[in-house]
């Protein structure tokens, strides 16, 4: 039976399966030991389905990636969604900022046809949604928690903080209330006080920390925050750079990385990987250049399977139930 991933109406109510917390929480250290995936799928896979939907997050298993990267928000009643900009106006039928809509609101707007008829009644989903989606997809997620301004290297207002704060402790609740696995779930943000939201209220969860351009000093925020990795935008980096980064041995990733010789040469620099629009052909040519996409991890050993070969696409690409 074959199902499209242009379609989301089926509520989502199935168990957390492997994104509940079934075995032992990893301390702190330990986090360290346990790379993030090579490639990761940027807002889903944004290059073939509407960005952080569902439909993209079906897209993404369709064409063979492990991971996901979303951006969590909130409405204007505290419901935490799946967006990355301040307004609705890129992504669905509505204008405004996100925040000035209630969650009875947003769930009425149409998040696909911007991207294609095909998407047509797509929506905005509710984290708790997306997390249930890529657990029966099988797929790893990365949460980023939204940074209030729209210039990310801002330095925000108390108002902004406080707005990023926020934002990181209901993320931080509502993946405590579904009891969500850490070693499936982990966390980024350019806000590096919602990282320290994060540091204490889910202290066992990956954290990354994000930058536009590699300041000074990152090293030691790094290390403060406990995170796992350093994510910077690979256009605003040169190589001496990235090679000085890669020398303190705090794994690197780039964004938003989608042509293919271009990861290679990243991760010929130092990278431990990258995230693309297109995780399917960076990974498959990746895997063709001889680079092991397997990660070890508690879940068991990772095999260096090759990906899967790209699927055709005319608008939908079918999943097999």
């Amino acid at each position: 039976m074959s199902l499209s991933f242009a379609t989301m109406s089926a509520p989502l109510s199935m168990a957390m399966g492997p994104f509940h917390r079934t075995m032992p929480v990893m301390s702190a250290a330990e986090t360290f030991k346990y790379p993030l995936p090579m490639v990761i799928g940027h807002r889903g896979a944004k290059q073939i389905a509407p960005e952080n939907t569902i439909a993209s997050m079906r897209a993404a298993k369709a064409v063979g990636a492990t991971c996901v990267e979303v951006d969590v928000m909130l409405t204007k009643d505290g419901v935490p969604v799946i967006h990355h900009d301040n307004t609705v106006d890129r992504c669905t039928n509505a204008q405004g900022r996100l925040s000035d809509f209630t969650w009875a609101e947003v769930c009425q707007m149409d998040a696909g046809s911007h991207f294609c008829p095909d998407f047509e009644g797509e929506r905005i989903p509710k984290l708790e949604q997306l997390l249930h989606a890529c657990m029966a997809l099988g797929l790893e997620l990365n949460l980023e928690i939204k940074h209030s301004n729209d210039d990310a290297s801002a330095v925000p207002s108390e108002e902004e903080r406080q707005r990023e704060v926020d934002l990181a402790t209901v993320t931080c609740q509502t993946l405590l209330a579904l009891d969500a696995n850490p070693e499936r779930v982990f966390l980024s943000s350019f806000s590096i006080a919602a990282l320290e939201v994060a540091q204490q209220m889910l202290p066992h969860f990956k954290r990354s920390y994000l930058v536009e351009d590699i300041p000074a000093g990152w090293e030691e925020t790094v290390r403060r925050l406990g995170c796992v990795s350093f994510n910077f935008n690979w256009k605003k980096a040169s190589r001496e750079q990235v090679e000085a980064c890669a020398r303190t041995g705090v794994p690197l990733y780039a964004y938003t990385v989608n042509d293919p010789a271009r990861a290679q040469e990243l991760m010929s620099w130092g990278l431990a990987g990258v995230f693309s629009d297109c995780p399917h052909t960076i990974r498959r040519h990746l895997w063709s250049a001889g680079l092991n996409l397997a990660r070890s991890s508690k879940l068991g050993p990772a095999v260096n399977q090759p990906p899967p070969a790209a699927l055709p696409f005319n608008g939908l690409i079918p999943m097999v139930a």
